[in-house]
């Protein structure tokens, strides 16, 4: 039977366990622990020795990179929901009176969807600056005015390609 500290480390992935037997290696660890550790990765045919990722600048420009692709992802979620609540308003309005506080709403909610999508963009330029390639869009322009209406479709496109660039940096 294992011990709970062995199975606690069998559920780690194969970057924590190579950063647990670094950071270990320097401090006075168990030695069984770390003999735990080895035999773990060399079990998932990993070599301690050889870190998967090719240098530190690397793994910081991934790192970078993925930071950013996570941002833009999150951008666009709330970039989806601020749209769904902009379609869903307009469509309410139609039902209700003409009044100020209608279209004052209208307009917050429609100045907070541009908000979030240059948001979104912002994530997008940075996470190309990290990986060093252009852009998936030529003008800004293009993307706003043929962005707004039609980003879902926009953003999966951006998405497998934020998906490829980051998988070449790994």
């Amino acid at each position: 039977m294992k011990s709970p500290q062995t199975v606690s480390l069998h559920t780690l992935g194969n970057e924590e366990l190579l950063d647990l037997l670094k950071s270990n290696s320097r401090s006075e660890a168990s030695q069984g622990v770390l003999e735990e550790i080895l035999k773990i990765l060399s079990s998932r045919g990993i070599d301690h020795r050889s870190n998967p990722r090719k240098r530190d600048s690397d793994t910081d420009a991934f790192d970078k990179a993925q930071k950013h692709y996570v941002a833009f992802k999150r951008s666009s979620r709330r970039v989806f929901l601020c749209y769904l609540i902009f379609v869903s308003a307009i469509i309410l309005s139609f039902f209700l009176e003409t009044h100020w506080i209608v279209s004052t709403g209208l307009l917050l909610i429609f100045g907070t969807l541009i908000s979030l999508i240059i948001d979104a963009l912002v994530q997008q330029t940075r996470f190309y600056k990290v990986v060093g390639g252009a852009r998936t869009y030529r003008s800004p322009l293009v993307f706003f005015f043929l962005g707004m209406p039609l980003y879902f479709l926009m953003f999966l496109s951006f998405d497998q390609k934020m998906q490829a660039r980051l998988g070449d940096l790994a």
